[in-house]
């Protein structure tokens, strides 16, 4: 999925959005990370992937094979991949996070690019993921980072799909979604429109 090509001209205003991305299976997670983060790089973003525990490395290898220089832009400290423990507690998920984007900031980036690992189609397990992502929002919300959380929905029917896209947009500003012509924003909240302050 050609995640740059959806939010470029958006992100090139000043907008820094907290985005979810619906992805239609498991191999199109590493191509849309990989696009996201390019993009990042080109717009003087701090790159922040965070893998599941055990995962960097693999993480790290398969981004560098879809096209992300991902050894260059660790030695020049513009990506960091970690592998935090899972939390259980949301607030802990997000607020740690914040003083790290200030730093980065502080160092002359214009802006925070954070990702993660892919939340499969289970509706549990979607369910559980909303919390965290409704903290990461509240934690982010106006500051410039620019967030994107990664949901698999192979699994999913189109109706499905519809309800998750509701389910999400109150704590996003927009969904990117696989269209027929590649992927395509929806923005789903209009105050995501204003470029955040620094």
């Amino acid at each position: 999925m050609d995640v740059a090509g959806a939010l470029s001209g958006r992100v090139e205003a000043g907008w820094c959005p907290h985005l979810a991305i619906l992805v239609p299976g498991a191999a199109a997670v590493v191509p849309a990370l990989a696009s996201f983060y390019g993009l990042g790089a080109r717009r003087n973003g701090w790159l922040f992937h965070r893998a599941l525990p055990g995962q960097g490395d693999a993480d790290r290898a398969a981004l560098t094979g879809a096209g992300l220089d991902v050894a260059a832009l660790e030695a020049g400290g513009r990506l960091a991949v970690a592998e935090p423990p899972l939390e259980s507690d949301p607030e802990r998920w997000a607020k740690p996070w914040v003083p790290v984007a200030e730093d980065a900031l502080a160092r002359g980036f214009e802006a925070a690019w954070f990702s993660r690992f892919p939340i499969g189609p289970d509706e549990g397990r979607f369910s559980a993921a909303l919390a965290f992502d409704r903290a990461w929002d509240e934690a982010f919300h106006g500051r410039p980072a620019v967030s994107l959380c990664v949901y698999i929905v192979d699994e999913v029917d189109d109706g499905g799909r519809d309800e998750r896209l509701a389910a999400l947009a109150p704590m996003h500003d927009g969904v990117v979604v696989a269209g027929a012509g590649g992927a395509e924003l929806i923005e789903t909240r209009p105050a995501g429109g204003q470029p955040a302050k620094r």
